[in-house]
């Protein structure tokens, strides 16, 4: 479809042309310029799930440098906290969580799986400080249907399609992970694809179609993220989508998130902390609405 261009359009237009105009106008300077950023003030970082039917877990780890030099190993050595005092309490009891996986920072409750309905106040103690966070899981707003539909122009490949009936009353807000099970490597997690919060603010109260492409780990080397494949489902494989019904504030976290990733390498992007709900530190303490469906790819 073609649409004229208006004059709110034209004005866009012009302000990237003069943007253009001056990146090229700078661009015979030659002139060196080093920046001394400073170190940001160390602060502990939480990203924390409770879903209905399982057990709560928190990820611990430190903040770094935006501009820093970073890799696994000095993750694992520098930047995952273990030994912290971790408690969950929903309203009835209080759970304290094991480092299951000390070595990453990742720890889970003993005992206590999520509710809907409930409220979950979590407290960290670690390295002298103490963080705080609260959230609820609410009711799942499960999709009408899913399928596989391969994209135009492909044989095999193609995205995983849903239609969505909005409640009418505003406010709600989403975020959709798949996990693939029939494949020769089958997924370890549910993965979420780039962008995988919505919120209802568009389309509050109707029913619509959408999909997503498939999601990947951050730097995997796998060959299905690294070749044509790369963002595509294909047919034959059996797909678990994770739906899920989440908090404004969690929504706006990893919207803030990828926003944020869209800034790394801008020259124009600001870099700034992602706003989450942990008193006392960074994060995000999220409770999950799920609900799930399987779809086989043919």
């Amino acid at each position: 479809m073609k649409n004229r261009i208006n004059s709110s359009q034209w004005s866009v237009l012009s302000r990237q042309f003069m943007t253009l105009f001056l990146i090229f106008l700078l661009a015979g300077c030659e002139k060196n310029v080093t920046l001394n950023l400073p170190a940001p003030p160390p602060q502990i970082c939480v990203e924390g799930h409770v879903e209905p039917g399982q057990l709560a877990w928190v990820y611990l780890s430190h903040n770094f440098a935006f501009f820093g030099t970073i890799s696994i190993s000095s993750i694992i050595a520098n930047q995952v906290i273990d030994g912290a005092t971790i408690t969950v309490n929903d309203g009835f009891t209080t759970d304290t969580m094991l480092a299951v996986l000390p070595q990453l920072g990742y720890y889970e409750t003993k005992t206590m799986k999520g509710v809907t309905g409930r409220t979950y106040n979590l407290t960290v103690k670690a390295e002298g400080q103490t963080l705080t966070a609260t959230t609820s899981i609410l009711p799942a707003i499960p999709l009408d249907s899913t399928w596989f539909q391969v994209q135009p122009g492909m044989d095999t490949l193609g995205y995983l399609w849903a239609i969505l009936h909005d409640p009418p009353q505003p406010g709600n807000c989403y975020r959709w992970l798949v996990k693939r099970i029939g494949t020769v490597e089958p997924d370890t997690t549910f993965i979420p694809p780039y962008e995988s919060v919505f919120d209802d603010a568009f389309i509050n109260g109707q029913k619509f179609e959408f999909y997503y492409n498939r999601g990947s780990f951050p730097g995997s080397k796998a060959a299905d993220d690294t070749d044509a494949e790369s963002g595509y489902f294909k047919k034959g494989e059996t797909c678990i989508i994770e739906f899920s019904t989440i908090s404004y504030a969690a929504y706006q976290f990893y919207n803030e998130y990828y926003y944020q990733l869209n800034n790394v390498g801008n020259p124009f992007g600001s870099p700034a902390p992602v706003q989450g709900n942990i008193t006392g530190g960074l994060g995000i303490w999220c409770g999950y609405g799920t609900s799930y469906d399987t779809v086989y790819c043919k």
